[in-house]
Protein backbone atom coordinates (compact mmCIF):
# COMPACT_ATOMS: atom_id res chain seq x y z
CA UNK A 1 0.00 0.00 0.00
CA UNK A 2 2.86 2.48 0.97
CA UNK A 3 4.78 1.74 -2.21
CA UNK A 4 1.21 2.09 -4.29
CA UNK A 5 0.73 5.86 -2.52
CA UNK A 6 4.44 6.50 -3.30
CA UNK A 7 4.26 5.80 -6.64
CA UNK A 8 0.90 7.53 -7.14
CA UNK A 9 2.76 10.47 -5.95
CA UNK A 10 5.60 10.15 -7.89
CA UNK A 11 3.46 9.81 -11.09
CA UNK A 12 1.16 12.98 -9.76
CA UNK A 13 4.20 14.86 -9.62
CA UNK A 14 5.93 14.10 -12.68
CA UNK A 15 2.56 14.58 -14.52
CA UNK A 16 1.85 18.53 -12.68
CA UNK A 17 5.45 19.31 -13.45
CA UNK A 18 5.56 18.52 -17.38
CA UNK A 19 1.85 19.92 -17.42
CA UNK A 20 3.12 23.30 -15.99
CA UNK A 21 6.18 23.22 -18.24
CA UNK A 22 4.65 23.25 -21.33
CA UNK A 23 1.97 26.16 -19.91
CA UNK A 24 3.41 28.29 -17.67
CA UNK A 25 4.36 31.77 -18.73
CA UNK A 26 7.74 31.71 -20.78
CA UNK A 27 7.54 27.80 -21.21
CA UNK A 28 7.10 26.39 -24.27
CA UNK A 29 3.78 26.66 -25.87
CA UNK A 30 1.57 23.80 -26.22
CA UNK A 31 0.14 25.32 -29.26
CA UNK A 32 3.15 25.29 -31.04
CA UNK A 33 3.81 21.96 -30.36
CA UNK A 34 0.55 21.15 -32.52
CA UNK A 35 1.05 24.09 -34.85
CA UNK A 36 4.76 22.31 -35.44
CA UNK A 37 3.07 18.91 -36.00
CA UNK A 38 0.71 19.93 -38.80
CA UNK A 39 2.49 20.80 -41.84
CA UNK A 40 0.20 20.84 -44.96
CA UNK A 41 3.46 21.77 -47.44
CA UNK A 42 4.57 19.98 -50.16
CA UNK A 43 7.01 16.59 -48.91
CA UNK A 44 8.19 16.77 -52.98
CA UNK A 45 7.32 18.09 -56.14
CA UNK A 46 6.84 15.52 -59.31
CA UNK A 47 8.22 17.84 -62.02
CA UNK A 48 6.46 16.99 -65.90
CA UNK A 49 7.77 18.92 -68.29
CA UNK A 50 7.21 22.07 -67.20
CA UNK A 51 4.32 21.49 -65.16
CA UNK A 52 5.78 21.29 -61.13
CA UNK A 53 3.07 18.58 -58.75
CA UNK A 54 3.52 19.48 -55.47
CA UNK A 55 2.98 16.07 -53.22
CA UNK A 56 1.66 16.57 -50.01
CA UNK A 57 1.50 14.05 -46.89
CA UNK A 58 -2.06 13.61 -47.44
CA UNK A 59 -1.69 12.70 -51.16
CA UNK A 60 0.48 9.91 -50.37
CA UNK A 61 -1.93 8.77 -47.73
CA UNK A 62 -4.91 8.95 -50.30
CA UNK A 63 -2.72 6.70 -52.80
CA UNK A 64 -1.82 4.07 -50.32
CA UNK A 65 -5.19 3.95 -49.02
CA UNK A 66 -6.50 3.57 -52.64
CA UNK A 67 -3.68 0.59 -53.24
CA UNK A 68 -4.79 -1.04 -50.06
CA UNK A 69 -8.26 -0.94 -50.89
CA UNK A 70 -7.70 -2.59 -54.40
CA UNK A 71 -5.33 -5.09 -52.59
CA UNK A 72 -8.54 -5.60 -50.16
CA UNK A 73 -10.83 -6.06 -53.08
CA UNK A 74 -8.85 -8.17 -55.23
CA UNK A 75 -8.62 -10.84 -52.19
CA UNK A 76 -11.87 -10.48 -51.37
CA UNK A 77 -12.62 -11.15 -54.51
CA UNK A 78 -10.67 -14.55 -55.33
CA UNK A 79 -12.04 -17.77 -54.68
CA UNK A 80 -15.79 -16.89 -53.86
CA UNK A 81 -17.72 -20.55 -53.42
CA UNK A 82 -21.65 -20.95 -53.44
CA UNK A 83 -21.71 -23.81 -50.68
CA UNK A 84 -18.08 -23.68 -49.21
CA UNK A 85 -18.38 -20.21 -47.47
CA UNK A 86 -14.92 -18.82 -46.56
CA UNK A 87 -14.23 -17.03 -43.14
CA UNK A 88 -12.87 -13.56 -45.65
CA UNK A 89 -16.40 -14.47 -48.23
CA UNK A 90 -18.50 -14.03 -45.13
CA UNK A 91 -16.98 -11.02 -44.60
CA UNK A 92 -17.68 -9.90 -47.78
CA UNK A 93 -21.46 -10.97 -47.67
CA UNK A 94 -21.89 -9.14 -44.40
CA UNK A 95 -20.37 -5.84 -45.57
CA UNK A 96 -22.58 -6.19 -48.29
CA UNK A 97 -25.74 -6.90 -46.45
CA UNK A 98 -24.94 -4.32 -43.93
CA UNK A 99 -25.03 -1.27 -46.20
CA UNK A 100 -27.91 -2.86 -48.48
CA UNK A 101 -30.21 -3.33 -44.94
CA UNK A 102 -29.34 0.37 -44.49
CA UNK A 103 -30.19 1.60 -48.08
CA UNK A 104 -33.94 -0.35 -47.99
CA UNK A 105 -34.00 1.23 -44.17
CA UNK A 106 -33.83 4.56 -45.98
CA UNK A 107 -36.57 4.02 -48.73
CA UNK A 108 -35.12 2.13 -51.53
CA UNK A 109 -35.83 -0.57 -52.96
CA UNK A 110 -33.63 -3.65 -53.35
CA UNK A 111 -32.36 -2.77 -57.08
CA UNK A 112 -31.76 1.03 -55.88
CA UNK A 113 -29.73 -0.49 -53.02
CA UNK A 114 -27.43 -2.77 -54.88
CA UNK A 115 -26.77 0.13 -57.65
CA UNK A 116 -26.10 2.71 -54.46
CA UNK A 117 -24.04 0.00 -52.52
CA UNK A 118 -20.08 0.33 -54.57
CA UNK A 119 -20.15 3.85 -54.47
CA UNK A 120 -21.40 4.36 -50.66
CA UNK A 121 -19.27 0.99 -49.44
CA UNK A 122 -16.34 2.12 -51.24
CA UNK A 123 -16.85 5.63 -50.01
CA UNK A 124 -16.73 4.43 -46.29
CA UNK A 125 -13.52 1.98 -46.68
CA UNK A 126 -11.47 4.71 -48.15
CA UNK A 127 -12.43 7.50 -45.53
CA UNK A 128 -11.64 4.61 -42.85
CA UNK A 129 -7.99 3.25 -44.30
CA UNK A 130 -7.20 6.87 -44.95
CA UNK A 131 -7.42 7.59 -41.48
CA UNK A 132 -6.40 4.47 -39.80
CA UNK A 133 -3.34 4.55 -42.01
CA UNK A 134 -1.79 7.33 -39.38
CA UNK A 135 -0.97 3.65 -37.41
CA UNK A 136 2.23 3.21 -39.29
CA UNK A 137 2.94 7.00 -39.33
CA UNK A 138 1.31 7.96 -42.27
CA UNK A 139 -0.70 11.53 -41.27
CA UNK A 140 -4.57 11.06 -41.69
CA UNK A 141 -5.87 12.89 -44.43
CA UNK A 142 -8.48 14.30 -43.40
CA UNK A 143 -5.98 16.43 -41.32
CA UNK A 144 -5.70 18.59 -44.59
CA UNK A 145 -8.98 20.44 -45.05
CA UNK A 146 -8.49 19.99 -48.86
CA UNK A 147 -9.58 16.38 -48.37
CA UNK A 148 -12.68 16.30 -46.40
CA UNK A 149 -14.14 18.89 -48.20
CA UNK A 150 -13.41 17.68 -51.95
CA UNK A 151 -14.81 14.18 -50.37
CA UNK A 152 -18.24 16.29 -49.07
CA UNK A 153 -18.13 17.38 -52.97
CA UNK A 154 -18.05 13.80 -54.48
CA UNK A 155 -20.60 12.79 -51.63
CA UNK A 156 -22.91 15.70 -52.88
CA UNK A 157 -22.19 14.71 -56.97
CA UNK A 158 -22.94 11.10 -55.71
CA UNK A 159 -26.20 12.14 -54.42
CA UNK A 160 -27.21 13.95 -57.74
CA UNK A 161 -25.79 11.44 -60.07
CA UNK A 162 -27.63 8.79 -58.21
CA UNK A 163 -30.69 10.62 -57.68
CA UNK A 164 -31.16 11.05 -61.50
CA UNK A 165 -29.79 7.73 -62.16
CA UNK A 166 -32.55 5.55 -59.44
CA UNK A 167 -35.31 8.12 -60.67
CA UNK A 168 -34.82 10.04 -63.76
CA UNK A 169 -34.99 13.35 -64.12
CA UNK A 170 -38.36 14.34 -63.90
CA UNK A 171 -38.24 11.89 -60.68
CA UNK A 172 -35.24 14.04 -59.32
CA UNK A 173 -37.19 16.77 -60.39
CA UNK A 174 -39.90 15.71 -58.30
CA UNK A 175 -37.85 15.64 -55.62
CA UNK A 176 -36.92 18.98 -55.51
CA UNK A 177 -40.24 20.44 -55.35
CA UNK A 178 -41.12 18.00 -52.02
CA UNK A 179 -43.48 18.93 -49.98
CA UNK A 180 -44.54 21.78 -52.21
CA UNK A 181 -42.93 23.62 -55.37
CA UNK A 182 -42.43 26.98 -53.11
CA UNK A 183 -39.91 25.31 -51.44
CA UNK A 184 -37.84 24.75 -54.07
CA UNK A 185 -35.14 28.04 -53.29
CA UNK A 186 -34.86 25.98 -50.20
CA UNK A 187 -34.49 22.60 -51.25
CA UNK A 188 -31.40 23.73 -54.07
CA UNK A 189 -29.87 25.58 -50.86
CA UNK A 190 -29.94 22.18 -48.63
CA UNK A 191 -26.94 20.78 -51.80
CA UNK A 192 -24.70 24.15 -50.47
CA UNK A 193 -25.22 23.30 -46.96
CA UNK A 194 -24.65 19.56 -47.21
CA UNK A 195 -20.96 19.40 -48.27
CA UNK A 196 -20.12 22.22 -45.38
CA UNK A 197 -22.00 19.99 -42.80
CA UNK A 198 -19.90 16.66 -43.87
CA UNK A 199 -16.40 18.24 -43.94
CA UNK A 200 -16.53 20.23 -40.75
CA UNK A 201 -18.00 17.00 -39.15
CA UNK A 202 -15.36 14.62 -40.45
CA UNK A 203 -12.69 17.88 -40.47
CA UNK A 204 -13.48 18.70 -36.73
CA UNK A 205 -13.86 15.10 -35.38
CA UNK A 206 -10.30 13.84 -36.83
CA UNK A 207 -8.68 17.41 -36.00
CA UNK A 208 -9.88 17.18 -32.27
CA UNK A 209 -8.60 13.62 -31.67
CA UNK A 210 -5.54 14.73 -33.11
CA UNK A 211 -4.98 17.70 -30.86
CA UNK A 212 -6.21 15.92 -27.76
CA UNK A 213 -3.53 12.80 -28.92
CA UNK A 214 -0.65 15.83 -29.11
CA UNK A 215 -1.10 16.91 -25.51
CA UNK A 216 -1.58 13.56 -24.18
CA UNK A 217 1.78 12.99 -26.03
CA UNK A 218 3.14 16.24 -24.70
CA UNK A 219 2.64 15.98 -21.41
CA UNK A 220 2.43 11.83 -20.65
CA UNK A 221 4.95 10.99 -23.23
CA UNK A 222 4.50 6.96 -21.96
CA UNK A 223 2.50 4.07 -22.81
CA UNK A 224 -0.83 5.40 -22.69
CA UNK A 225 -0.52 7.80 -25.39
CA UNK A 226 0.17 4.45 -28.17
CA UNK A 227 -3.36 3.06 -26.44
CA UNK A 228 -4.88 6.67 -27.70
CA UNK A 229 -3.18 6.88 -30.73
CA UNK A 230 -4.31 3.24 -31.70
CA UNK A 231 -8.72 4.41 -30.77
CA UNK A 232 -8.31 7.48 -32.66
CA UNK A 233 -6.36 6.31 -35.71
CA UNK A 234 -8.73 2.98 -36.12
CA UNK A 235 -11.66 2.64 -33.68
CA UNK A 236 -12.40 6.49 -34.20
CA UNK A 237 -11.31 6.03 -38.08
CA UNK A 238 -13.82 3.52 -38.56
CA UNK A 239 -16.69 5.22 -36.61
CA UNK A 240 -16.26 8.64 -39.17
CA UNK A 241 -15.95 6.62 -42.07
CA UNK A 242 -19.48 5.19 -40.88
CA UNK A 243 -20.92 8.13 -40.16
CA UNK A 244 -20.07 9.76 -43.62
CA UNK A 245 -21.10 6.71 -45.61
CA UNK A 246 -24.89 6.80 -43.18
CA UNK A 247 -25.23 10.38 -43.88
CA UNK A 248 -24.81 10.07 -47.29
CA UNK A 249 -26.53 6.91 -48.17
CA UNK A 250 -29.40 8.44 -45.53
CA UNK A 251 -29.03 12.36 -48.50
CA UNK A 252 -29.58 9.49 -51.28
CA UNK A 253 -32.93 7.64 -49.86
CA UNK A 254 -34.01 11.35 -48.71
CA UNK A 255 -34.12 12.27 -52.33
CA UNK A 256 -36.13 8.88 -53.29
CA UNK A 257 -38.33 9.17 -50.81
CA UNK A 258 -39.16 12.97 -51.23
CA UNK A 259 -39.59 12.03 -55.47
CA UNK A 260 -42.31 9.25 -54.17
CA UNK A 261 -43.68 11.44 -51.85
CA UNK A 262 -44.28 14.05 -54.93
CA UNK A 263 -45.89 10.89 -57.26
CA UNK A 264 -48.28 9.73 -54.62
CA UNK A 265 -49.78 13.22 -53.86
CA UNK A 266 -49.39 13.48 -57.91
CA UNK A 267 -51.89 10.22 -58.67
CA UNK A 268 -54.17 11.14 -55.99
CA UNK A 269 -54.87 14.31 -57.59
CA UNK A 270 -55.38 12.96 -60.57
CA UNK A 271 -57.57 10.01 -58.80
CA UNK A 272 -59.72 13.00 -57.33
CA UNK A 273 -59.79 14.86 -60.67
CA UNK A 274 -61.04 11.63 -62.28
CA UNK A 275 -63.83 10.70 -59.45
CA UNK A 276 -65.21 14.09 -59.65
CA UNK A 277 -65.66 13.88 -63.71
Amino acid sequence: MVVGKAVLSGFSRIFFNRLWEHLKPGGRDLGETIRSSIDFSPIWTIRVGKLSIPVTGAMVSLVVSALILIVLGVWLRRGLRKHKISGKQALAEKLYLVVINLSESFGMNRRQAETVLPWTLTLGLYIFVSNAIAVVQLPAAAMNPAVPFSLALFAVALIIVMGIRLLGLKGFWYSLIDPIPGLLPFNLLDYLIKPVSLALRLFGNVFGGFILLQFVKTVVPLIFPSILGLWFDVAAGLLQAVIFMYLTTSYIGEVVEKSNNTLERIAQKRQLSEEKV
